[in-house]
């Protein structure tokens, strides 16, 4: 409920502006959308797409005095299911959040997008690595993507959005796996709960 707005701005979101620059090994496309908060506010995101097939990805949000936290800030996107196989280096292997980062150890790690779900009760929010400098998705032919950044970045790759994960009571109500959903975050709220019980992230 705290933050609430954040997830409806992120369904439905609305683009208000497209600025597109060639130039003679790429082109360069920025977005503008408004969020649907309250107030309103607005997102840039930027393609800088080279003759190699090399994306930049730039995502500015200037804030807004008063509005409420936001709970995470990057991009989510789906592949499709054969990109099963992930591989790191950052924080593993086990999720990590940025308060619950300790006992991890810094390194390079794989597994399967499956192995990411954790076996809670009540499906929810999981999968987390922290302190990452870059991620590969690939099939089992090993194509795929690369994902790197110069300063540490968050991620997860899990089959399931986070509306699906939220939706289902129980592991038996989610969805046939028909994606590969990766969340590419600058930094995530942690799960809170310090004092076992309560305290907010």
């Amino acid at each position: 409920n705290r933050y609430s707005q954040w997830k409806i701005a992120s369904l439905y979101n609305r683009v208000v502006n497209i600025d597109i620059s060639e130039r003679e090994d790429g082109a360069s496309i920025t977005y503008t959308y408004e969020l649907a908060t309250s107030p309103v506010t607005y997102c840039k995101v930027t393609y800088d797409v080279n003759s190699l097939g090399q994306i930049k990805v730039k995502m500015l949000y200037d804030g807004f005095e008063g509005i409420s936290e936001m709970p995470a800030f990057g991009m989510t996107m789906k592949l499709p299911a054969d990109y099963e196989n992930v591989k790191w280096y950052g924080n593993g292997l086990e999720e990590t959040y940025l308060d619950r980062k300790h006992g991890a150890k810094l390194g390079i790690f794989e597994n399967k997008v499956k192995d990411n779900i954790s076996d809670y009760v009540v499906p929810q929010e999981c999968g987390n690595k922290t302190e990452v400098r870059w991620f590969t998705v690939t099939d089992n032919k090993g194509l795929g993507i690369k994902v790197s950044a110069s300063i540490p970045f968050e991620f997860s790759a899990l089959p399931y959005t986070a509306h699906e994960l939220e939706s289902a009571g129980h592991h038996f109500e989610l969805p046939n796996i028909h994606n590969t959903v990766l969340n590419i975050n600058k930094f995530q709220m942690g799960i809170g709960g310090d004092d076992s019980w309560g305290a907010p992230t």
